[in-house]
């Protein structure tokens, strides 16, 4: 059997579990229609149309819609609100109020407080009502979804597991939700090729025979099998996860964490998919082609129950109609029947002889019809005698046991549900505040499982939508949320963060992946509610203690409902003592006032100037320094060029003394030898810097040893001096190697005079 084929006989068993229930829903429906309440059985209305002695008028005097509008009310009145709640393996606090501003702006998007009223009110009329949460895009382009939650207004279109029996819905197996779509739209959406066929019909009709087409939205739980694994985590408790999710949290610690065992377990899987009689028509897809499934846990369809019960395993429900059904139907008889016995008393038929209207037939066969200012009548016979005149006898009608009637069929309907007039705001015998307040606290405790109920059935709503956020937002994005006073903003969501919640500089990052969050649902007052009557006690207190009134004031102004009530709260604030500035604005608290500021300026710029004296002072030294040491190498280069041209000098004068007792020959290799020496090792520029030498790499000449080493002489005694002279230097006693050559040395090197011959 093929899935098609196993969902319609799925529907169909279904169907006959809940046909008496169905037609029951279908009864209460009708006899609380706000527009035209059909109260009347059927057989006895036909009965009373079509009496011999005419048409007997059947009114219906509602009396049931007034209890229901009440119940349904209770939700404007007290709006639920949904929390989250962090259970633990890391979950926190933090995170969950996050998570509940973006509950709050789910809410606000999908008009929640509506469809609560819608499902309450279907409650309230037939015992039950249908909420729905559906994943959203709102953002195609980058595939952002979001959860939405939308209510049911008729429960005859969705087709509920039979078999469940929680009342938040929870333990339902699958769920049809069926919606009627135009021939037109059923082309547009699902193309010309699908064959228009209804869900739930063997048949396929015929053109024209039928307007719309039925299509069924399912949810359906199925069984699948995994292996399940269970280590101690980084923080020393026990996880159990998939395998993947192991070696997932073994890679975030960064070492292999302790398994201790792997089991098969059976899990469920939601799957969620739109058909119509001939076949399936969509299913959600995942990015490999493969057939999606529902992003929860549990079926999309919620229900709300009114009055219920559970009956041989079968749960059974109904609302105020069916339990005010008989005594409205026999308030409605007596009213009727008032009105009957009234309508029919003046016709009640004129007395006269023959003799006083023979003539005046005409007239006398309408005189109950027409109103005529006079009817005229024979008074005398033929023979001269007085007849009657014409006389119409008092009916004597009889109302009071209608009027008895009606007053206890209304007061039935009251006991059979719980609440009384006064209740509903008619006046009663009770005139203090207290007792008016015990009364209306008793007639809602009549009806308190109503708002009850729902707030169970909410709270299955709030898991489900915070399972299908938590895997719709699989990568870094903003997610808006909404304040409690209904402000929006944002939060970033990273399902990818290892921590639950990161505070950087660019805003609190949550990923609610991390911890097991549950679901609470609070009723009470509406926010608005909440600040009138703040508004109230604060005003009450600062009246009774004026000298509380510049702590108070504060407060009470946040609480006003008019214009520019933010500012006044400000004011006031500014004006309030320091210890109460301190507590109503902690971060106002932590900036500087005018004062300090000026204080911490003057600081400021006396350790300013302090820093720039001491920067001018180091300056200072530091010019002198560089001073010194630019001194110092100026006289460093100025030993050097000295020693460079003594050095110079000295080769001259031994050229010139060594120059006359050279060949040419000689002449010429040792000026060979002179120019490569320069050429290897040019004197430097006085602006150029000297060649760093690095003794490391630079090879050191060992001098030859020397048989007799010779003292070195001493340069300030001139004997040892003119004794010690350099090799190679002339005797300078000895007139003829003294004779200066008479051209100048040029380039620290000189050329002898030209021999005469040569």
């Amino acid at each position: 059997m093929d899935e098609f084929q196993e969902a319609q006989d799925l529907y169909e068993d279904a169907l006959n579990a809940t046909r008496e229930q169905r037609l029951q829903i279908e009864e209460d429906l009708r006899f609380s229609d706000p527009s035209n309440p059909q109260q009347w059985d059927e057989a006895v209305k036909r009965s009373r149309e079509q009496d011999p002695g005419g048409a007997r008028p059947c009114l219906v005097m509602d009396h049931v819609g007034q209890y229901v509008a009440n119940v349904a009310g209770q939700v404007t009145k007290s709006p639920p609100a949904i929390h989250t709640v962090p259970v633990g393996s890391g979950a926190d606090v933090k995170v969950s109020e996050q998570l509940d501003g973006m509950l709050r702006h789910i809410e606000y998007a999908s008009r929640a407080q509506a469809a609560y009223g819608i499902a309450l009110t279907s409650a309230a009329r037939t015992g039950v009502g249908y909420l729905v949460v559906r994943p959203e895009y709102v953002d195609r382009a980058l595939g952002y979804q979001e959860p939405r939650i939308s209510a049911i207004a008729d429960p005859l279109r969705v087709v509920f597991d039979p078999w469940s029996v929680q009342l938040d819905g929870s333990d339902a197996g699958f769920g049809y939700l069926l919606t009627a779509v135009s021939e037109r739209e059923f082309e547009r959406k699902y193309g010309a090729k699908a064959e228009k066929k209804s869900f739930g019909e063997r048949q396929a009709h015929c053109e024209g025979q039928r307007q719309s087409i039925i299509v069924a939205e399912q949810w359906y739980k199925e069984e699948k099998t995994r292996h399940v694994s269970i280590w101690t985590g980084a923080d020393g408790e026990d996880q159990a996860g998939t395998e993947d999710e192991y070696w997932a949290a073994c890679q975030a610690a960064g070492v292999q964490l302790p398994l201790h065992r792997v089991y098969k377990d059976k899990y469920e899987c939601v799957k969620w998919r739109t058909m119509s009689g001939a076949g399936i028509l969509e299913a959600p897809k995942n990015t490999d082609g493969s057939e999606g499934l529902y992003p929860a846990d549990s079926i999309g369809i919620v229900p709300v129950y009114g009055y219920w019960g559970v009956e041989n395993g079968v749960m059974r429900y109904c609302g105020i109609p069916r339990r005010a059904m008989n005594p409205q139907r026999a308030y409605n008889y007596h009213k009727s029947e008032q009105l009957a016995y009234m309508g029919s008393a003046p016709k009640a038929p004129w007395v006269a002889s023959r003799r006083a209207i023979a003539g005046l037939e005409p007239l006398w066969d309408r005189a109950s019809l027409d109103s005529r200012a006079y009817l005229p009548y024979n008074d005398l016979d033929e023979r001269g005698q007085p007849i009657t005149a014409p006389t119409r006898p008092n009916v004597s009608v009889n109302l009071q046991n209608h009027v008895v009637g009606a007053a206890e069929a209304l007061h039935d309907l009251e006991a059979s549900i719980g609440m009384y007039q006064a209740n509903l705001g008619a006046p009663s015998n009770e005139s203090s505040g207290v007792a008016i307040d015990a009364r209306k606290q008793q007639g809602e405790a009549s009806t308190s499982h109503f708002p009850q109920n729902l707030a169970f059935s909410l709270g299955q709503v709030g898991r489900i939508t915070v399972q299908m956020s938590a895997k719709l937002i699989d990568t870094k994005r903003q997610q808006r949320i909404m304040g409690i006073d209904m402000k929006p903003g944002t939060i970033t969501i990273d399902p990818e963060q290892a921590e639950a919640m990161q505070d950087t500089d660019e805003g609190i990052i949550i990923n609610p992946n991390v911890g097991d969050y549950d679901v609470r649902v609070v009723v009470g007052s509406s926010f608005s509610t909440q600040r009138s009557q703040a508004q109230t006690a604060l005003g009450e207190v600062m009246r009774t203690n004026p000298d509380l009134t510049p702590a108070i004031a504060p407060l009470w102004a946040r609480n006003l409902d008019i214009p520019h009530a933010d500012k006044l709260a400000q004011v006031l604030t500014a004006m309030a003592p320091p210890a109460v500035q301190a507590i109503l604005d902690p971060e106002a608290n932590k900036t500087p006032k005018p004062e300090q500021l000026m204080q911490q300026m003057k600081q400021m710029e006396e350790s300013l100037k302090e820093a720039l004296k001491h920067a001018h002072d180091a300056q200072a030294e530091a010019d002198e320094a560089m001073e010194e040491v630019h001194n110092k190498r100026e006289e460093n280069e100025a030993k050097a060029r000295e020693l460079n041209i003594k050095a110079y000098d000295a080769e001259t004068k031994r050229l010139q003394l060594t120059s006359a007792a050279m060949t040419p020959e000689q002449i010429q290799l040792m000026v060979a030898q002179t120019v490569e020496a320069m050429l290897s090792n040019p004197t430097p520029l006085p602006n150029e810097a000297p060649q760093q030498i690095d003794p490391a790499t630079t090879p050191v000449e060992q001098p030859a040893p020397q048989e007799h080493a010779q003292p070195e002489p001493d340069p300030n005694d001139p004997g040892q001096m003119d004794a010690q002279a350099p090799p190679g230097l002339p005797d300078p006693n000895d007139p003829a190697a003294m004779q200066a050559p008479p051209n100048p040395p040029s380039a620290g090197f000189s050329l002898p005079e030209p021999q005469p011959g040569a």
